[in-house]
């Protein structure tokens, strides 16, 4: 019994992988308001399929890019169920996921979503074997200027397509539905190689992937400069 947690984007949603088959529910409520509801739908999930909660081996959960609330509300509540059950934590990164979810003609992604500010985090996944792998760092790009450098084989998948343009850049951009949000299917499937080999993330350091800090922690950083005199 896996349970799979994806609260990255403004759809989050859970998932339960048992004896191969996924059953997912999408979260009722959205963005920063994941906090509200994810534990009693959690809960709600698991008494419609009537498995007990001390019977789950291991919680995966998305660590992001995403939004920093929702991220931090799925990853805090991953660990504390970890603990709680002592049960294995895995935390995949959220492209993992989305790459997960692509179909068989599908061989190499360049995968983005919303850095703000009219930038992307961008990062190229390839199929290898029967999963995905990274092949580039996760980095922020300019979305329109990265966009021109891209060949018309290119294959651009995410959610942050949808601030792309098809008259700006040669390559396909991805508008289907495994395209537009990670799952936590998705996420499930992208943990479940790492799980069968037995591997666990430490629940005291797993955190979020943030390449820099939130509009609300920069507002912050900029209080606590004192002016010169």
């Amino acid at each position: 019994m896996l349970l799979s947690l994806e609260t990255s984007g403004l759809t989050g949603s859970i998932a339960l992988w048992r004896e191969g088959e996924i059953v997912e529910r999408s979260l009722a409520t959205a963005g920063r308001r994941h906090a509200q509801t994810l534990t009693l739908e959690i809960h709600d999930l698991l008494a419609e399929l009537r498995v007990p909660i001390r019977s789950l081996v291991a919680i995966t959960v998305s660590l992001g890019p995403g939004s920093f609330t929702g991220l931090r509300v799925g990853v805090v509540c991953a660990k504390t169920l970890g603990y709680a059950l002592g049960c294995r934590v895995l935390g995949v990164e959220t492209f993992a996921g989305i790459a997960q979810q692509a179909p068989e003609s599908e061989s190499r992604l360049h995968i983005v979503s919303d850095a703000q500010r009219g930038d992307l985090f961008h990062q190229i996944y390839e199929r290898c074997g029967d999963g995905w792998q990274a092949t580039t760092e996760l980095t922020i790009v300019s979305g329109d200027a990265w966009s021109r450098t891209l060949a018309a084989n290119d294959v651009v998948a995410g959610s942050g397509v949808t601030k792309l343009s098809a008259e700006v850049t040669p390559a396909r951009l991805c508008m289907e539905t495994w395209s537009r949000e990670p799952t936590a299917t998705g996420i499930s499937q992208a943990a479940l190689s790492r799980y069968q080999r037995g591997e666990m993330d430490n629940i005291w350091t797993l955190a979020p992937i943030y390449l820099r800090p939130s509009a609300a922690e920069e507002q912050w950083a900029k209080r606590q400069v004192t002016p010169s005199s």
